[in-house]
This record gives C-alpha cells, structure tokens and sequence, in this order.
C-alpha cells in the first residue's frame, strides 16, 4: 500500500509542475485545487496512453529501463516537433477532461505547459506515468 501512495503522490507531483508552468495572471488568486490536479492527472495519463498506442509494437520489449528510456525519447520528440496533428490531438484531450468555460479560460495554457514539462520529464517520472497509465 506505501508504494501505491508513493506513485500517487509522484503523480500528483508531476500535476503540479505542470499547474505551475501555466502562465496564468499573477493579478488573480489562482489556488491549485484538488479537481484541479485531478484534470491534469487525467490529461496526462490519457497522452501516455495515446502515445503508448501508436507504438504499440514497441510493447515487445519487456525491459522496462529500456521502454522507459524510449517512451522519454517519444516524448521529447513529440514536444519537439509540435506538429499540426500533435497539438490537435492534444487540444482533443484536454477538451475530453474539461468543461468548455475551463477549455476556454485555461485550454492554451494547460497544453502549453504539458508541452513544456514533457520535455524535461525524468525516467522515474515517466515511469511512474506508464505505470499508473497501464493499471487504471
């Protein structure tokens, strides 16, 4: 059970990274709620799962240093090519996981800042994404 808690509060500490990379308006009070981290949680567990999807021969591998390692490279990548089908496939799951007020005060800002922490995310934080990703 303490290892459980520990990779939820992993996963609640690579939420928060990404709340805080947000350029939000410093003149509002913005708090960081749990509904908030949850969201997140959501939209970047469900990214995991895209990605993990559209590398599915990749799952042949069952060193689980080395899928990390090439899970970390296929995240770089993506973030760095920040093609036209990569935002639009994000911009589609944000949208799943917020309400239309939240999509429209917060979406730009929600995937930018995904886009940006994914690039600096370490093995044990991808790690413990795929693994809470393949256990839900």
């Amino acid at each position: 059970m303490a290892k459980k808690t520990t990779k939820n509060s992993d996963i609640n500490k690579i939420a928060k990274k990404v709340i805080s990379n947000m350029k939000l308006d410093k003149s509002k009070d913005y708090g960081v709620d749990p509904i908030t981290i949850i969201i997140v949680i959501g939209v970047i567990l469900s990214l995991i799962r895209v990605i993990q999807e559209c590398r599915k021969n990749r799952e042949l591998i069952h060193d689980k240093t080395q899928l990390t390692k090439i899970m970390q490279l296929d995240i770089r990548d993506i973030v760095l090519r920040n093609s036209f089908i990569n935002r639009l496939r994000l911009k589609k799951i944000v949208k799943q996981h917020v309400s239309k007020s939240q999509y429209k005060t917060y979406g730009q800002q929600l995937q930018a800042s995904i886009m940006e922490t994914g690039v600096n995310l370490t093995e044990d934080e991808i790690y413990t994404l795929m693994e809470a990703a393949n256990n839900d």
